[in-house]
């Protein structure tokens, strides 16, 4: 019997991956189940990114707001979840559309990790690499590095403007543990700093954007190792090549 089949959209930080799903999606009668491992919390909006109301109106979005913040939810737990969000999906003629950066967060769909315990749902603790539930095409962005750093700035700068330091402030206000944001990592680590008065704005903007384009490194090796993979460079073909992808890969 054949698997269902599933769309994969992964690719390095601001490489334009939700916008990009959410037009794919649309097109092609899908849902998007998120592969981000810090959209799973409820709060945390602006710091990671996650879509706005309006576009998760455009196209169904799974697999967000679905943990308060300061609690812990790993990637077996999330692996668990999405299967049974992909099912159903999949059972009403839909297509599910994967679409985040946490690259493991994916590949433990696509490959299905067999996770011996949910005590950290990391790489070296899985039982091993089991047969899939599902055939994927997965395309991968990723632009240069020259096309990426203004995007970075850019984010960064927008993000601040719609109020990302006071999101972080008020959730810890509300109890949040600021250890818990610090773990997070990048602009939730350096939201913290700020708060703390540790570092000034100037400071701020500069350490997350050189830790951002260091995090962009260790993801473009991850996935340079991804298996049946289609890699796209060039922003201004993504939805071209994209859409061409998918059709011919859907009706095959």
């Amino acid at each position: 019997m054949m698997k269902p089949k599933i769309v994969s959209l992964v690719g390095i930080t601001a490489s334009g991956k939700s916008s990009l799903g959410i037009r794919l999606a649309k097109e092609f009668n899908g849902e998007i189940v998120s592969c981000d491992s810090r959209q799973i919390y409820k709060g945390l909006d602006l710091g990671s990114g996650k879509v706005t109301k309006h576009e998760q109106s455009i196209v169904p979005h799974h697999m967000l707001d679905i943990c308060p913040p300061g609690k812990t939810f790993n990637v077996f737990e999330f692996q668990k979840m999405a299967y049974v969000k992909i099912d159903d999906i999949l059972a009403r003629g839909k297509v599910p559309f994967l679409v985040g950066g946490s690259g493991l967060y994916s590949r433990a769909i696509i490959e299905n990790y067999k996770f011996p315990s949910q005590r950290e749902g990391c790489p070296e603790n899985r039982g091993g690499v089991f047969d899939p539930h599902y055939t994927t095409l997965q395309i991968c962005l990723m632009p240069p590095r020259e096309i990426i750093e203004p995007l970075v700035i850019k984010r960064i700068q927008e993000r601040l403007d719609d109020g990302m330091i006071a999101e972080t402030e008020n959730l810890i206000t509300q109890g949040t543990p600021k250890e818990w944001f610090t773990s997070l990592g990048l602009e939730y680590f350096w939201n913290v700093q700020y708060l703390d008065g540790k570092i000034n704005l100037p400071e701020y903007k500069r350490l997350l954007k050189d830790k951002i384009m260091q995090f962009i490194k260790r993801q473009r090796t991850w996935f340079r190792k991804e298996k049946n993979t289609v890699y796209l460079t060039d922003p201004g073909e993504f939805l071209e090549k994209s859409r061409a992808l998918i059709k011919k890969w859907l009706d095959a």
